[in-house]
This record gives C-alpha cells, sequence and structure tokens, in this order.
C-alpha cells in the first residue's frame, strides 16, 4: 500500500525536532514515508569542530552537540529500544521507519546570507516584537 503522504523533512535537529521525527518515524507506514531527511543549520550547528584537547577534558559528549550527531543518535536508540522490544515480546514500533529508510543529506552549515543568529539571540531579546521588527520588516 502506498502511504497517504511521502515527506521530506528538512530540520536542525535539537532537542524539539528529535521528538517530531520520532513522532514521524512511530507512524503507520499507510500513514507516511520520510523519503528524505535533510540536517541543516539553524539553533545547532550542522557539525561542530571540538579541538582535542577539549574532548580530552571531558568524559561527557556535551561538548559534540550538532545536527548530525543528533540524528546518528536517534538511529542508534532507535535500533536499540527496537531490539529490547523484540527480545521482551512487545510490538517492535517505527513502522514508518521500518517500511522505508529516509536518506539522510547533510545542509548548509550557516546562513545562505544574512548575519548568524542563534536561539540564544532571540531569548535574550526584549520581546518578540522587537524581534519580529528587526527580522521580518
Amino acid at each position: 500500500m502506498t502511504p497517504k503522504t511521502r515527506v521530506i523533512i528538512d530540520t536542525d535537529p535539537g532537542t524539539d525536532d528529535v521528538l517530531a521525527l520520532l513522532y514521524a518515524f512511530a507512524s503507520s507506514h499507510e500513514d507516511i514515508e520520510v523519503q528524505l531527511l535533510s540536517v541543516t543549520f539553524g539553533n545547532v550547528d550542522v557539525q561542530e569542530f571540538v579541538p582535542p584537547s577539549i574532548r580530552l577534558l571531558s568524559s561527557h559528549s556535551d561538548f559534540l552537540r550538532s545536527c548530525l550527531r543528533n540524528v546518528v543518535s536517534m538511529f542508534h536508540v532507535i535500533e536499540k529500544e527496537m531490539r529490547w522490544r523484540k527480545d521482551n515480546g512487545r510490538p517492535e514500533g517505527f513502522d514508518a521507519l521500518k517500511r522505508s529508510k529516509p536518506m539522510v543529506a547533510v545542509g548548509a552549515a550557516g546562513p545562505l546570507g544574512g548575519e548568524r543568529m542563534k536561539a540564544a539571540y532571540y531569548r535574550t531579546s526584549a520581546s518578540r516584537s522587537e524581534v519580529l521588527k528587526i527580522h521580518l520588516i
């Protein structure tokens, strides 16, 4: 059966976007087919360079946050979850992902025009109306 909706998802997968991706992949394969997952610059870097000296200082991966790493980690966790469910006699889930694995592409590492701004800029602005005036008008 052909899915009702075929989609291309273009995202900067931080926490909220990864949750949305999980929801899409857990949907019925009859409802959705994610054909392409494009990770692009947003409030999370596409690939963040971390100097070796900083990597040695931390046993945690907090310094390695990036779009690409988040997507790879998400697929790894989904694989582990599906294996655990199968081993414990539970439905594996993630029907849309099992039926059709999306191609993953890395997009722009920064804005194609204008200056680079991260979410911290918007969170510290005086008000949303101020941000709208600056960027939309």
